[in-house]
């Protein structure tokens, strides 16, 4: 296994790169898209707490204010709405081609996860499992019906293990690649590295 990460170092080292940049861009959409929601919500309560001024013009400069602040809001909003879809999407991406190569060294390896070492212990999870069974769902998440028991039973397992409330249902059409990177703690090479390797017999 130590053989293939080092031959495909380049690849894997640039998507944990790419994923981590992509995340920090998100992070800052989602904080930008907050601040434009408050910012109309305030600008408008003024508008309304002011709109039946007794003078006719200041009424009407108010409403067509108003307006302008909802159209000028709304276009803002739409746009970081429309990058905050884009790099959820390349997340995901990303993320899935991660997995495909973690996966594809098992594979090659070993032909079938039943012959390869479980890895890494991850909060009494394997890494192999990990690995497989995130890369399945990452695969087939358009058509649930390919979704195997294997991977129903890998999400449940995270989830008792997060236990955050929150449910990963892998049969809800929800690309999941990048919570599996997040479960990993793949945003640093190394630690990719530690759980590839952990996966080879002595």
């Amino acid at each position: 296994m130590k053989h293939y990460v080092t031959q495909t170092e380049h690849a894997s080292r640039s998507l944990v790169g790419l994923i981590s940049v992509e995340q920090l861009a998100l992070s800052r959409a989602i904080v930008n898209l907050k601040k434009a929601t408050a910012k109309f919500k305030v600008d408008y309560q003024v508008f309304t707490a002011n709109e039946f001024h007794s003078a006719a013009n200041y009424y009407y400069a108010q409403m067509v204010q108003a307006h302008k602040i909802k159209a000028e809001a709304g276009e803002a909003i739409s746009e970081i709405t429309a990058e905050i879809d884009a790099k959820s999407a390349s997340i995901s991406a990303l993320s899935g081609a991660l997995l495909q190569i973690a996966k594809q060294g098992i594979s090659l390896i070993y032909t079938h996860p039943g012959s390869a070492p479980q890895g890494d212990d991850l909060s009494g999870i394997s890494i192999k499992e990990i690995i497989w069974e995130g890369r399945n769902q990452t695969m087939h998440y358009e058509n649930p019906k390919r979704i195997s028991n294997h991977v129903v039973d890998l999400f449940e397992r995270i989830d008792a293990v997060r236990n955050d409330g929150i449910v990963w249902d892998p049969k809800n059409k929800i690309n999941y690649a990048f919570e599996i990177i997040t479960f990993l703690g793949w945003f640093e090479w190394e630690q990719y590295k530690q759980h590839m390797c952990s996966i080879s017999k002595l």
